[in-house]
Parts: C-alpha cells; sequence; structure tokens
C-alpha cells in the first residue's frame, strides 16, 4: 500500500460459492497478497468459499442466485441495497454473471465498477453490453478480454502457481485417495465435474485403439450446475469398455501441486453446454502442469495454446474441439518419454517466468485505485 494511502473500500461480487475454481483461486490470492483493500464481499451461491473469506477477517453476504434472466433482476435489486447501504469506492465484479448482477446497480449509483473477466461465457450476447457498463475491464488473458471490444482492455495474467510437489510426495497425497502408479502412462485432467470440460471427450480418446495403454484420472466432483455428471461419465466409460483405465478421484486441495505423480495433463473444454464456456480461458491448470515439466494437451486455439507454444520448442500439443480421435492421437505421440521430457522441459522454461502472486496483487490494486479516481462508469 502506498505511504499514507487508506484502504480501498471495495464491494467484491462473484458468482460461485465454491473456493476450487480458478477465478476464486485467483480472488483469494490477490486478497492474501495486499492489505491495500477493505473488502466487503457478495457471493451468489453459498460454499467453502464464504469459509475461507470469513475466516480471513471479510463481512461476506449471500444472494443466492439462479441463472436465468428473472434471477438476475432480483439479484441486482439485491445489490442495489446493498451498495446503496455500504457506499464503497469502488465495485469488483468477478466474473460474467457478477457483472451482469451488479453492473447496472453500480452505474445507478455512480459507483465505478472493474469486470474481471475470467473466461469466454455468453461472449455472443453479453461481452460487449456488460463491458459497457463497466469503469474498466480486466481479463485474465489477452484472447478472453477481446470480445468486449474496449481498447482501454487490461490484461492481468495469473501468477505463477506454487511450486510442484516432488513425484513421491504427489503419490503419497494420491495413495489416499486410492490412485496407485502403474507401468501404464497416466494423463490428469482437473476441475469440476461439468460437460464443458470435455472429460467425456478423454474418455473416448482412450476408446481408441490410437491411444495405446493410457490411463486417465480425473480430479474434481460434481456441480450443482450438473448433478449426475460423475455417475454418467462413469457409466461412459463402462460402455466403451475402458471403466480400467479411468479413475475418479473427487476433489482434492491443491490438486495442481500433485502433477509431478502424472504423465501429461489434458485440458480438453469442448462447446455443446448450455450457458456455459465454449473453450477454455486462461487454464491456470496447464500453467501448473509446465511448471512441473509435465505436457499438456490442449482442445482448440487460445490462451493455453499460445504459452505452449511461447517458447523454441512446444510444451504441448494442441487438438481439434470435441475430437477423441485427434486426442487419442496426440496421446500417442506423447508414449514417447524422450518427447515428454522435451515438452516438459520447454513449459518449464516458460512456466517458471510467470509473475509472482505480489505482482499480480499490486496490479490489480493499481486498476482499481485508478478506477476511483476516475469516478463512474463511462
Amino acid at each position: 500500500m502506498l505511504e499514507g494511502a487508506e484502504p480501498i473500500r471495495v464491494t467484491i461480487v462473484t458468482p460461485f460459492g465454491s473456493a476450487a475454481g480458478g477465478a476464486e483461486q485467483w480472488l483469494l490470492s490477490v486478497l492474501r497478497h495486499t492489505n491495500a483493500l477493505d473488502v466487503r464481499a457478495v457471493l451468489l451461491a453459498d460454499g467453502d468459499l464464504r469459509d475461507e473469506l470469513t475466516a480471513a477477517g471479510t463481512d461476506v453476504v449471500v444472494i443466492d442466485t439462479g441463472a436465468d434472466a428473472a434471477a438476475i433482476a432480483a439479484a441486482g435489486k439485491h445489490m442495489l441495497k446493498e451498495l446503496r447501504r455500504h457506499r464503497p469506492q469502488v465495485v469488483w465484479a468477478n466474473g460474467v454473471k457478477a457483472q451482469a448482477v451488479v453492473g447496472a446497480p453500480a452505474r445507478l449509483l455512480g459507483i465505478p465498477v472493474v469486470w474481471v473477466k475470467h473466461d469466454h461465457s455468453h461472449d455472443a450476447t453479453l461481452a460487449k453490453p456488460l463491458g459497457r457498463l463497466s469503469t474498466t475491464v480486466v481479463a485474465t488473458a489477452l484472447e478472453v478480454g477481446l470480445p468486449v471490444g474496449r481498447d482501454d482492455l487490461v490484461v492481468i495474467e495469473p501468477e505463477r502457481p506454487p511450486e510442484p510437489l516432488a513425484e513421491a510426495d504427489s503419490l503419497a497425497a494420491l495413495a489416499d485417495v486410492g490412485y496407485e502408479r502403474d507401468e501404464r502412462p497416466a494423463v490428469v485432467m482437473i476441475g469440476r465435474l461439468v460437460p464443458y470440460k470435455g472429460v467425456d471427450v478423454g474418455i473416448r480418446a482412450l476408446a481408441y485403439e490410437t491411444s495405446g495403454d493410457w490411463r486417465l484420472v480425473v480430479i474434481g466432483g460434481d456441480d450443482a450446475a450438473t448433478p449426475g455428471e460423475g455417475q454418467r461419465l462413469r457409466q461412459l466409460a463402462g460402455s466403451l469398455g475402458v471403466a480400467d483405465r479411468v479413475t475418479f478421484t473427487g476433489p482434492l486441495p491443491a490438486a495442481g501441486r500433485l502433477m509431478g505423480a502424472f504423465d501429461a495433463l489434458a485440458v480438453l473444454t469442448r462447446p455443446g453446454q448450455a450457458r456455459a464456456p465454449d473453450r477454455e480461458g486462461y487454464g491456470i491448470t496447464a500453467t501448473e502442469a509446465m511448471l512441473a515439466g509435465r505436457p499438456v494437451v490442449v482442445a482448440g486455439e487460445g490462451p493455453i495454446a499460445r504459452r505452449l507454444r511461447s517458447g523454441e520448442r512446444p510444451a504441448g500439443i494442441v487438438v481439434r474441439p470435441a475430437d477423441p480421435l485427434d486426442t487419442a492421437r496426440a496421446l500417442a505421440t506423447l508414449t514417447d518419454p524422450q518427447v515428454r521430457a522435451q515438452m516438459g522441459a520447454a513449459g518449464a522454461a516458460t512456466a517458471s517466468v510467470q509473475p509472482d502472486a505480489e505482482a499480480v496483487a499490486a496490479a490489480v490494486v493499481q486498476v482499481l485505485r485508478n478506477a476511483v479516481a476516475g469516478g463512474g462508469t463511462r
């Protein structure tokens, strides 16, 4: 914090109650690495994120909000009362749904709002209108921010992740949830069990002979948005005859630090789920894999693909979205340990120069401070 400067009174609005998502981890990290903010948080769903924020001394209120337009409008009325009561200097809308709820009330009251855009949700319909309600738009990757169509876009990529655990420590942690490594190579997917994350594409890839004897380890739990997705995926693996090659561990804390237990990471985000992104945003798990020296298989172009190509040699393989056969071919290429080692080394070199948590937090605070100094929405 600047010498003699008062903390900025900020109301943070964030859509999910879970603390496990990338957007929520980004938010928590910023708050842990600055003392320049006086924070009140509004969660649009309840969950363990409330507990984490409360334990850190943050005032938290929950406004349970559905996904339809009527629910968003009702939540907006609650937000108007919330903002009138507490009068923050600035609002931080952490995601598309958060901005949809708070953008109009903040504008009505003349309170500047900084929208942090983490993914591609509703790009075709909401990105530009929500951007016009913002004082500043911050994107966690350039590609994520471009659909907003603003020439003053601020890009603040996530911090360099914590150092990965040693391979032996990673395997010990996974043994507690029933995973044991064997002679077969293993690719991991990490995230909530929702259709757009493409775990079904990974399972279908194993059914092709091209994939060899790769195993798939899925770390993550069911999401309230798509209950029963885990059961659907297990049934899919059984129907394709690959159930013995797919392991579901459930959610694990700090799963990204366990990359040393695996041979590769797959990020297979795909289109097809209503009200969900059709491609990956920044993709912090990819950086975690790169830092651990593990190659990445990613579906489609975007921030991950860009990072995989940013070094002297590729750090992974880009495949067509929703294409199990192309994914199986990528796994076949990665069957060669030397290929994996070369790509892993390239990834580690790229990931090691990412900014640290303090630098990211300082950049976010400066954006909030600039928004306060500039006044309300443009």
